[in-house]
C-alpha cells in the first residue's frame, strides 16, 4: 500500500508541474502578442547586440591580452616540466650507451657526399637539419642520406632571421612547407625542427606554441663548435673541450656543426677523437625528448637582428 501511495503522490506531482509550465507558457505567448511595435523594435535592438557580443573581434583581441600570454606561459610551464623529465630519462640511457649526437645545419651542400663519405669510414651516424631550397638542389644526397641510416630534419626555408621571426606564424609556415619538400624528395615525415640561429631570443612563446600544436619539436643543442666563426679547424679542438666538459657533468652531447667545405675539411679530427673515446653516434628521431633553450624570460620578437654567422 505505501508503495502505491507513493506512486500516487509522484503522479500528482508531475501533473501540477505540467499545468504550471502550460501556464508560464501561454503568459509568455500572450505578452508576446500583446508587444507594441516599438517593443519589438526594442527587442531586435537587444537581439542584435547579442549578436555582436558573440562576434570573433573580442576572442582575437584576447588572443593578444596579458590574460591568454599568461595562459600560454602556464601551459609552456607545464610543458616544460615535462620534456626536462624526458629529457633526463633518454639522457640517463645515453649515458650507458656512451651516446653522443652529430647535427648538421644548413645542407645539403656542395661537400655533402664528402661528408657521407667521411661518417661511412668512420662508421658513424648524424642528423641533418636542412634548408628546403638545398634539399631541392641535391635531392639524391638526401637520398643517400636516408639511405646510410642518418637522420633528416627541418631547418627551413630562408633562413633570414628577419624573416622567418617576421610574425607569429612566420616560423610554422616555414617549417611546414620543409617538411612537405623533405617528404616529396625522400618520402620521410620528419617532426624535428632546428630554428637557424637557435630558438633563443626570436622564437617567442606564441611561436613556440603553434609549432608545439602542429606536432613539431624544436631541437638545439649543447655543444656548440662555432665552425661557422672559428676558421682553420680551431673549431675542433674547441669542440673537444666542450664534449669533455658535457661528460663530466653527466651530459649526453649534441653536438651542432654545418654542413659546409670548411668543416667537413678539419671533420676527420674531430671524428677520430670521438671514436678513440668509444662514444656511439646516434640519430635523432621524432620520439627523442628535444634537447631545448627554454625561455625563461628571454624571448621577444624579433626587431633588428645582427645576422653575422651561420647557425
Amino acid at each position: 500500500m505505501r508503495g502505491r501511495k507513493l506512486n500516487f503522490k509522484g503522479k500528482v506531482v508531475l501533473a501540477l508541474l505540467f499545468t504550471l509550465i502550460v501556464v508560464v507558457l501561454a503568459g509568455l505567448v500572450g505578452k508576446g502578442e500583446k508587444m507594441s511595435a516599438k517593443d519589438k523594435g526594442k527587442d531586435a535592438h537587444a537581439v542584435s547586440l547579442r549578436t555582436l557580443s558573440f562576434s570573433p573581434a573580442p576572442m582575437t583581441a584576447f588572443a593578444g591580452s596579458p590574460l591568454y600570454k599568461s595562459m600560454i606561459g602556464q601551459q609552456r610551464q607545464k610543458k616544460e616540466a615535462e620534456r626536462q623529465k624526458e629529457v633526463a630519462k633518454q639522457n640517463e640511457k645515453d649515458l650507458k650507451e656512451n651516446a653522443i649526437y652529430l647535427t648538421f645545419d644548413d645542407g645539403p651542400s656542395s661537400a655533402a657526399n664528402q661528408l657521407l663519405d667521411l661518417l661511412e669510414t668512420y662508421q658513424m651516424k648524424a642528423t641533418f637539419f636542412m634548408l628546403g631550397p638545398r634539399m631541392k638542389e641535391h635531392p639524391a644526397v638526401v637520398k643517400r642520406m636516408l639511405k646510410d641510416g642518418n637522420g633528416l630534419a627541418l631547418h627551413g626555408i630562408t633562413h633570414k632571421a628577419r624573416t622567418i621571426y617576421s610574425s607569429t606564424s612566420a616560423p610554422l609556415n616555414e617549417m611546414a612547407e620543409d617538411q612537405r619538400i623533405l617528404e616529396n624528395v625522400a618520402g620521410v615525415k620528419s617532426y624535428m625542427v632546428r630554428l637557424p640561429y637557435g630558438s633563443i631570443p626570436y622564437l617567442t612563446d606564441e611561436m613556440r606554441d603553434l609549432l608545439d600544436k602542429s606536432g613539431f619539436h624544436i631541437w638545439d643543442w649543447n655543444v656548440d663548435s662555432s665552425d661557422w666563426e672559428l676558421k682553420n679547424g680551431r673549431y675542433v679542438q674547441y669542440t673537444i673541450q666542450q664534449i669533455r666538459q658535457k661528460k663530466q657533468a653527466g651530459e649526453t652531447p649534441v653536438i651542432l656543426l654545418h654542413d659546409k667545405p670548411e668543416t667537413v675539411k678539419y671533420l676527420p679530427k674531430l671524428l677520430k677523437f670521438i671514436k678513440k673515446q668509444g662514444y656511439k653516434t646516434k640519430v635523432l628521431t621524432n620520439e627523442t625528448p628535444p634537447v631545448t633553450f627554454p625561455c625563461e624570460g628571454r624571448c621577444h620578437p624579433i626587431h633588428h637582428p645582427v645576422e653575422t654567422g651561420r647557425r
